[in-house]
């Protein structure tokens, strides 16, 4: 029998296999590990290549057509202005989301042109005991990309004039279940009254919630509580742009300098454009309409004019309060853009130097049409109420009449 020879080396200069395969096992999740760190910190929004700004998407109004108020970055019903104008924006879940099935996309209400990054989306958060509405971080998942609008087919309101409606809406959130209601139609007088004309328990006993009140919104689960119907109004932002009007009423703003406004002239109008960083958090640049490779561009000292939208300084605008700002609150921080008294050219000051150009956004759909309706309808209702009054009052004046030519009556025809 031969044997063979084990020769043993002082010196060992390669591990054995079992040590091989835990080293191959211990680097490959490593980078696996870090494989995946890389992906989550891509940008969360499906944006096209190149500069990576999203051009097409629309601005909204979120309308209770009930009283024709929009939903607003308060988390309120308020006015149909500015800072009413929602963008509904697909975002790419991370890869673990899309490891463990949750879902392949999500969907953010990102306020259009919001200056501060940390309040650029429609979130829920706690608050008295119950979740309400406001403006929170864009990079939250589970308050602020989890937004779904499905069609509503219940309306406690039909509006005949409001042609540029859309849909009717019912907004949820965390997967479908929980839904957006207006606190006035669960804890008005006529809504408890009717809950407790259908029958439902204990519904007489309930205390209106701290911190509802007439314009307010909570979040309740659907199947409990419903929803509030709600119209989307586009403001067709993606389709014509909008004007910088200044507070003058003549003169707009070009990205140059201040001229006379003409709606025919196309390089008065802008577009509004909106990236998503590695963070999660918008950033908006403004672009020329006609000409999408444009955009507003914070130049050396107080200068501003066009230029590339892949610069770092064509992000990061934002409007408040008629004011045009970049990289701040518009009020506080930031510089804000005002106008020179030589030339008209557009020229950024600090924000907290209090020196600006008030700007508006003159839109082709700029809500006022539904608040002038809701104007228009207070009104009639006002009218209404004063015909109703002279008709009652007519009416008593007959009966008083009546009464005192009744000669059964001498009681009450002594008395008048």
């Amino acid at each position: 029998r031969r044997q063979a020879e084990v020769r043993v080396s002082p010196t060992r200069t390669r591990p054995p296999p079992r040590e091989q395969r835990r080293m191959l096992g211990t680097t490959t999740t490593l980078a696996v590990v870090w494989w995946c760190l890389a992906a989550c910190g891509r940008p969360a929004a499906a944006a096209p290549k190149g500069d990576g700004l999203i051009r097409d998407a629309e601005a909204y109004w979120i309308i209770d057509p009930s009283d024709q108020t929009c939903l607003t970055e308060l988390g309120t019903f308020g006015a149909c202005d500015d800072d009413a104008l929602f963008m509904y924006l697909h975002r790419e879940a991370s890869f673990f989301a899309r490891l463990f099935g949750k879902g392949t996309s999500r969907r953010s209400l990102v306020m259009v042109l919001e200056p501060v990054q940390k309040k650029g989306c429609l979130v829920t958060r706690k608050a008295y005991g119950r979740t309400i509405l406001g403006g929170g971080d864009c990079a939250h998942v589970a308050t602020a990309q989890r937004w779904e609008m499905l069609h509503s087919n219940t309306r406690r309101y039909v509006n005949k004039h409001n042609d540029d409606a859309v849909a009717s809406v019912a907004l949820t959130t965390n997967a479908k279940r929980d839904c957006v209601v207006r606190d006035s139609s669960l804890w008005s007088r006529t809504a408890r009254l009717a809950r407790a004309l259908s029958g439902e328990e204990n519904a007489h006993k309930e205390k209106v919630p701290r911190g509802a009140l007439a314009n307010t919104v909570s979040v309740h689960a659907c199947d409990k509580r419903g929803h509030t119907p709600l119209e989307l109004t586009a403001s067709n932002v993606a389709q014509s742009g909008f004007l910088f009007q200044a507070a003058d009423g003549v003169n707009c703003y070009d990205g140059v300098r201040f001229r006379a406004c003409s709606d025919e002239d196309r390089t008065l109008r802008w577009g509004i454009a909106v990236k998503f960083s590695r963070r999660g958090r918008p950033e908006t640049a403004l672009y020329k309409f006609y000409n999408a490779s444009a955009c507003l561009v914070e130049t050396r000292g107080d200068g501003v004019g066009l230029g590339s939208c892949a610069s770092k300084n064509a992000k990061l605008w934002g409007v408040t309060r008629g004011r045009l700002c970049r990289a701040g609150d518009c009020v506080g921080s930031g510089k804000c853009l005002a106008r020179s008294a030589y030339d008209g050219q557009g020229k950024l000051f600090a924000c907290a130097m209090n020196i600006f150009e008030h700007l508006t956004l003159t839109l082709d759909s700029d809500g006022s049409d539904a608040l002038a309706q809701a104007l228009k309808e207070a009104a009639a209702r006002e009218e209404q109420a004063k015909l109703e009054q002279a008709e009652e009052n007519r009416r008593y004046e007959a009966r008083r009449a009546a009464t005192a030519r009744s000669p059964t009556s001498s009681y009450t025809a002594s008395q008048y």
